[in-house]
């Protein structure tokens, strides 16, 4: 599947031309990353996204990389995630697997409840990201956040 990657820069407009990464995007994103679609809302940005992505690149600017973190521990609901920006996508990411196995794993060992143990991947979240986002709320795209 590689690491799809979705790359919005942003308008003067407030609106993003998007383009898509099937292997990541890493110096340039741009030169990495081929055309989707131009004039996007911010929401129709997100709702692009789902679990089969790795990442979301926004270019306004400066470079911000958000993971896009699958929360559901049953691993049937691919719009069950949440955004969260690093610094360091692949450290991140890397952190992001253990957790998610980790939380996997108590699931079918010790029998957790999916609810609790996702709770706890969101909170483990929080601690670990400089900004966790819902995708149902695009405000954080404009606000460098």
């Amino acid at each position: 599947m590689g690491r799809r990657t979705l790359v919005a820069v942003a308008r003067p407009d407030g609106r993003y031309d998007c383009r898509v990464a099937h292997w990541g995007v890493d110096a340039d994103p741009l030169a990495q990353s081929r055309p989707l679609g131009n004039g996007w809302t911010g929401s129709a940005v997100l709702a692009a996204i789902d679990a089969t992505h790795d990442q979301l690149v926004v270019l306004d600017g400066s470079v911000r990389t958000y993971a896009v973190c699958w929360l559901d521990p049953t691993l049937s609901d691919l719009d069950d995630i949440v955004l969260a920006r690093t610094e360091d996508p692949d450290a991140f990411r890397a952190w992001w697997v253990d957790r998610k196995d980790e939380a996997c794993r108590a699931l079918e060992r010790a029998g957790r409840d999916p609810k609790t143990v996702k709770r706890a991947l969101l909170a483990s979240l929080r601690n670990h990201a400089s900004s966790v986002h819902c995708p149902d709320d695009a405000s954080f795209l404009r606000g460098g956040r």
